[in-house]
């Protein structure tokens, strides 16, 4: 042997012409056979008949009908074995059955033909000697294996209580895969499958996946840049119609131009959230926050949020129940956007009675639910509704508002929570969508106990939901003001005048809807909904402590960076009249000179900026400041890229406090003085 590689087309040749010589050979061999056999049985039926003669003649009827059972038992088993043997030879799958001693009994000629290379092979034939043919002769891919060492794994497989399978590949580039079970005399079946066309089907559908999911998320990244993109301007818009609505020197026609304009800005900015809002959910990229919040304080600001667009004498309340705790533990963002997009969805379609908020403890944690007295949903459209673009009006009707994406976002953040959003609705009867969360309770019940007898006087929902939850609670209640009792909860506008002189007055709602009398009565002033902490304060005559703020009457210097001249010129009028000493620039790299010059109160940096981004600016000032040992100003980021998908980045490069664009003068307000005062403490 020179060491050369034999030629492949010189190995399938010879590997034909063994084929055919051993075809020959077998047939020769079958001819001889068949000749000897017929001239046996020549002689033998001879023999027979002259025996058979004979006997018959002797033979009774009953032994002839005997004899005749006998015969067409053996022809009947006969026929089944050749219709057996016919039908293990037409199956695609090869069939082989081995003794207990691993030879080979029999086989059809689909498995055989696995083997064609391995020169003849006949019953009697080891396993592991057809495999290690087989690989010698090149039959199958072994790699660089040894082909007797790889046989003995093959038959090792055997040696177990259960066989797992093995898959082979052949020369020719099929794929087989072998399964073989032990019978219970011992005997070994085993069946090869054809796996080829299974094989390319898995490569086609994970190719089709791979590209739906680089689709997917070509899709979400397009639309998180458009979405950026979008918010820059929006944040001009907003910025800038919100102080014309608040121009006193403004005529009547120009503040409602201005309304028009921070109105249509406000469906737009609707438009883009619930656009990136289904991009992610599709994508799995929706991230959540888990942290402690005050539940009971979140859907407090979700009613007083949507309140002022119920139409005109719908009542929208909060059912909570006193003895519930009041923090828990979630994403208090998302559930914010759901609870809000079902209290939105109810007031636009109630024109008359009222939308009711509630809070059930549930087995798996917590149920919100929204109830309105609307029209109700039809039952064959209440699983459409959820689907993208989906209108609760009535079909063929244009939608007063939204984008149709609302219940979908819902949810998909709802499960995204592993939570879910059900409706339960008739026609005419309203609709209750229960919005059920895993939730866990982070703080403990409130305490009720010696509050003494409450009075509620007046008609409101708000006042008969509270009657329901203190009444729920073990607190003696009565509707009537003139009763002996410990406080007297009215409605602001209420006349006093029959409230008994000992009672504490607890007015509900705003202070500017009561009148002078109520308001020199009033022992306290709380907002409708109240928080439970404030009812059962104001019930027991105490005064809770006041949150502390920032001090805003000193000149507390900011540090602002974003590159957009319209962003810039909006910050500037937003703080123009505010107790600051600002100081904006317009990179990332001016904002850490400028911050290494005279160190600010605090910084509010754009992430999105040329020479030195957001992020990489707080990193050098957070490096700056370890390296002479203090403590950095807070960090606020300012950015369009709206979602928690960037949280945790921003986290990372050292921001303690994130604003979203477009900012709105309350929110930049609310965030400079928290974090001043998180500087102060």
């Amino acid at each position: 042997m020179d060491g050369t590689a034999p030629n492949p087309d010189y190995l399938i040749e010879r590997r034909r012409r063994l084929a055919a010589e051993q075809m020959l050979d077998r047939t020769r061999k079958e001819l001889r056979a068949a000749h000897a056999a017929l001239v046996s049985n020549a002689d033998r039926l001879s023999r027979r008949y002259l025996s058979e003669r004979e006997q018959n003649l002797k033979l009774s009827d009953r032994q002839r009908q005997v004899l005749a059972q006998r015969k067409d038992a053996a022809d009947k088993a006969d026929r089944a074995r050749r219709r057996l043997w016919h039908a293990l030879e037409a199956m695609r799958d090869g069939f082989a059955l081995f003794n207990p001693n691993g030879q080979l009994v029999a086989a059809n000629h689909t498995y055989l033909s696995l083997f064609d290379a391995a020169g003849e092979i006949a019953p009697g034939i080891s396993a592991e000697d057809m495999f290690a043919l087989a690989a010698e002769e090149g039959a199958f891919d072994i790699g660089s294996s040894d082909p007797k060492t790889w046989a003995a794994q093959q038959i090792a497989r055997w040696s177990g209580e259960r066989i797992p399978p093995i898959t082979l590949t052949l020369f020719d580039g099929r794929i087989m895969r072998l399964q073989d079970r032990r019978a219970p005399d011992g005997d070994l079946v085993s069946l090869a499958v054809d796996i080829s066309e299974d094989r390319a089907r898995e490569a086609a559908l994970a190719e089709a996946r791979d590209a739906a999911t680089g689709a997917a998320r070509a899709k979400s990244e397009f639309l998180a840049r458009m979405g950026h993109e979008l918010r820059t301007p929006m944040n001009g818009i907003l910025g800038l119609s919100d102080l014309l609505c608040a121009e006193e020197s403004l005529g009547l026609d120009l503040r409602q131009n201005a309304r028009t304009i921070r109105d249509s800005a406000e469906a737009l900015l609707t438009i883009i959230n619930d656009t990136l809002d289904v991009s992610r959910l599709e994508a799995g990229r929706m991230e959540l926050r888990q942290a402690p919040f005050d539940l009971e304080a979140m859907l407090c600001d979700c009613i007083r949020l949507v309140t002022p667009t119920a139409a005109a004498g719908v009542q929208v309340g909060l059912s909570w129940p006193l003895t519930l705790p009041t923090h828990w533990i979630g994403d208090a963002g998302r559930i914010r956007q759901v609870v809000t997009n079902l209290l939105g969805n109810a007031l636009k379609v109630t024109e008359a009675g009222q939308v009711i908020l509630s809070a059930r403890p549930s087995e798996t944690g917590l149920d919100l639910s929204v109830r309105d007295t609307g029209p109700g949903i039809p039952k064959a459209r209440q699983d459409s509704i959820f689907q993208p673009f989906a209108q609760l009006g009535e079909p063929g009707v244009a939608p007063r508002d939204g984008t149709g994406l609302g219940l979908t976002i819902s949810r998909g953040l709802a499960e995204r929570m592993e939570g879910s959003l059900t409706v339960q609705s008739a026609p005419g009867e309203g609709a209750c969508f229960t919005f059920s969360l895993p939730l866990v309770a982070e703080s403990a019940a409130p305490d009720l106990t010696g509050l003494g007898r409450v009075a509620l006087g007046g008609p409101s929902l708000a006042l008969d939901l509270l009657a329901e939850g203190l009444e729920a609670a073990g607190v003696a209640i009565s509707r009537d003001p003139e009763a002996d009792a410990t406080a007297v909860l009215l409605p602001a506008r209420s006349d006093i005048a029959a409230v008994p002189p000992n009672a504490r007055v607890i007015l509900l709602g705003q202070r500017a809807a009561a009148g002078p009398e109520a308001l020199a009565r009033a022992d306290a002033i709380l907002p409708d909904p109240p928080s439970t902490a404030d009812l059962i304060a104001a019930i027991a005559g105490q005064r809770r402590p006041a949150a502390p703020v920032a001090d805003k009457t000193g000149q507390a210097r900011l540090l602002l960076a974003d590159d957009n001249a319209t962003n810039r010129f909006l910050l500037t009028r937003l703080l123009r009249d505010e107790p600051f000493d600002v100081t904006i620039v317009e990179d990332g790299r001016q904002a850490v000179d400028a911050y290494i010059e005279d160190r600010p109160d605090i910084v509010i940096l754009d992430i999105s900026m040329p020479v030195l981004d957001g992020m990489a600016a707080a990193r050098e000032i957070r490096a700056f400041e370890a390296a002479r040992g203090g403590t950095p100003a807070p960090l606020v980021s300012l950015t369009a890229h709206a979602g928690g998908d960037i949280d945790a980045e921003l986290t990372d490069a050292g921001f303690i406090d994130h604003m979203t664009k477009p900012v709105r003068k309350d929110d930049l307000m609310d965030a400079i003085a928290r974090n001043l005062q998180s500087n102060v403490s």
